[in-house]
């Protein structure tokens, strides 16, 4: 079975929550080695950049994988599963404005408005929903810096909205909240022997996350 741990940082906490749940994956003493071996037998791993993990473990190429909700939700593949959240790297997707725009919705532009965001999937029926003629504008990082000058509206992530109101935005929606989740591929799940691996695992970060309270983390 192919695991595929996310790259950045989202690594470290993973990490030391799985060796809480004594599950340790090693790099054969190679910081830079990318490939790595599990404790448990029969498992590999894999360090890829998290915004590929949905793609990778819907295709098979990983038979489950570790990022955030919010990236399951944009890619929106049919064969992958959020099978148990891990209470990490606690966001939320939300929408906002520059200070004084608060009224969008009900008085928007007489053009198409401009959305700025790296999940332009889940910014499209975000618009589409509110009956909203819209362009979005890929922003690959710092989306916030987008509005006013180039873009109407940012719909972006944050931890604290910190970021947000320091670039004179307001927020006005909130699309979702995103954790670390564990991911499979529904076709692995048929297989008996990749299912036992998946429920250890799921078994022991469960019980790693709940005993002493420590699903509050």
């Amino acid at each position: 079975m192919r695991i595929a741990l996310p790259k950045g940082r989202l690594y470290k906490d993973l990490i030391e929550l799985l060796k809480e749940a004594e599950i340790t994956f090693d790099s054969d003493g190679n910081e830079r080695n990318y490939k790595l071996t599990c404790n448990i037998p029969g498992v590999t791993a894999m360090i890829v950049k998290p915004r590929a993990i949905p793609q990778l473990v819907a295709l098979g190429n990983f038979d489950a994988g570790f990022c955030g909700l919010d990236l399951v939700e944009e890619n929106g593949y049919e064969n992958v599963i959020p099978t148990l959240d891990l209470h990490l790297n606690k966001v939320k997707v939300v929408v906002a404005v520059p200070k004084g725009r608060e009224d969008i919705l009900i008085n928007p532009p007489k053009r198409p408005l401009l959305i700025a965001t790296e999940y332009e999937r889940l910014a499209s029926h975000w618009a589409l929903r509110h009956g909203l003629s819209h362009i979005t504008i890929q922003t690959w990082g710092s989306t916030e810096a987008y509005a006013p000058d180039i873009a109407d509206i940012v719909f972006d992530c944050t931890e604290t909205g910190a970021t947000i109101a320091a670039n004179g935005l307001t927020i006005i929606d909130t699309i979702l909240e995103s954790s670390t989740n564990l991911i499979v591929n529904r076709d692995s799940l048929r297989g008996l022997d990749t299912r036992k691996k998946i429920e250890m695992i799921e078994d022991c970060i469960n019980w790693t996350i709940t005993e002493d309270g420590k699903n509050e983390r």
